[in-house]
């Protein structure tokens, strides 16, 4: 896992807040890796709570939800879903939640898909959360997204819809006890699916 951290404030160019947590420069990651939905245009301003308007759900940059029929064979290769890789890989952390509860919503209750869905979704909230200095709720969000997304995994695989779950749940663990210490890991795609 490589990433570069930006500790200087932004400026309009990717109209990024300047502080996020109490007053500390924004910590924004700079992501080596592909855009998995590099058609989507990325929103203009990343939303932080609390730290300037809430953008609308469905504001010119983001697209209407496409159709899903809870497939987890279809998932991998749903655009909703890898453009919501894209936002949180990008530090767009509300906007990759929004991304991914639209399609979590069209699956039905207590699948693999919905889980790992639920998952990717608390963890989001967590990052976000630590982003805005709330460390306490963002610890408990992880342990239960981190719980939700081992629980799609049945041994001897390792990868569910192109994430390797076990090394993407250490890496954010590190990620909870260290919350301080900059972004959280990357999602990356790749291996057997689902």
């Amino acid at each position: 896992m490589r990433w570069t951290l930006l500790e200087t404030p932004f400026q309009a160019a990717d109209h990024t807040p300047a502080t996020v947590r109490s007053g500390h420069p924004a910590r924004r990651r700079v992501p080596d890796g592909p855009r998995y939905c590099p058609e989507r245009r990325l929103p203009g301003q990343r939303y932080v709570p609390g730290q300037g308007p809430h953008p609308s759900t469905r504001a010119p940059s983001v697209p209407e939800p496409e159709a899903w029929d809870g497939d987890e064979a279809t998932l991998r290769g749903h655009p909703d879903y890898l453009w919501g890789v894209d936002l949180y890989n990008q530090g767009y952390y509300w906007e990759a939640h929004e991304a991914w509860e639209d399609l979590w919503r069209q699956v039905e209750t207590d699948t693999r898909p919905r889980r790992f869905l639920q998952g990717l979704i608390q963890c989001t909230a967590a990052a976000l959360k630590a982003s805005m200095g709330h460390d306490t709720a963002a610890r408990g969000l992880a342990a239960k997204g981190l719980a939700k997304l081992l629980s799609v995994v049945v041994p001897p695989e390792d990868h569910y819809v192109g994430v390797d779950v076990p090394a993407f749940v250490d890496g954010f663990r590190e990620h909870v006890a260290l919350v301080s210490s900059g972004p959280p890991p990357e999602l990356r795609l790749g291996g057997p699916s689902p």
